[in-house]
């Protein structure tokens, strides 16, 4: 059964804030958007985990990994809040939280704050 998703990503890659979708490190995160709340977050490299894309079920989980403010401030370079639908997901016990699968999951919207 599909389920909606969202992760902060870029608006035109749709890569994330650690990791390329090969599952090389950008560090990114560290270096150019230090001002975001979980930017000393470090995520260990996983074999495991390319081909997934860490994300929340929800607006009120996400909104623990960046607040609104860092959301906001993000926008300015291209990175927003997308909405995505999965029905290949599961619970990564490692990171504690939630991996979609980003070749099956569908973009739904982007959301803008």
């Amino acid at each position: 059964m599909e389920k909606k998703f969202y992760r902060v990503c870029n608006e035109e890659t749709l890569r994330g804030l650690w990791y390329d979708f090969k599952g090389g490190f950008t560090g990114i995160i560290h270096e150019d958007f230090d001002f975001c709340t979980n930017s000393s977050l470090k995520m260990d490299f996983d074999p495991e985990l390319v081909g997934w894309l860490s994300a929340t079920d929800s607006l009120e989980d996400l909104y623990k990994w960046f607040t609104k403010e860092d959301i906001i401030k993000l926008q300015n370079f291209g990175w927003y809040i997308h909405e995505f639908e999965a029905e290949d997901y599961k619970f990564y016990e490692r990171f504690q939280h939630l991996i979609i699968n980003q070749n099956t999951s569908k973009l739904i919207r982007k959301i803008e704050l």
